[in-house]
């Protein structure tokens, strides 16, 4: 019995974790959008 109540515990974490992943997801960077920030930090400029 304490091995099914640990075993919906560990699920219900899973489920919260996963869901909490995808609402937090961000959308990949472009690739100009890299070359910009690199460019920026190499030439010490501040935004």
């Amino acid at each position: 019995m304490v091995t099914y109540g640990c075993l919906a515990i560990l699920f219900l974490f899973v489920i919260i974790k996963v869901i909490a992943f995808l609402l937090h997801r961000r959308k990949p960077v472009s690739r100009e959008d890299a070359d910009r920030t690199l460019y920026t930090i190499l030439n010490g400029e501040r935004d």
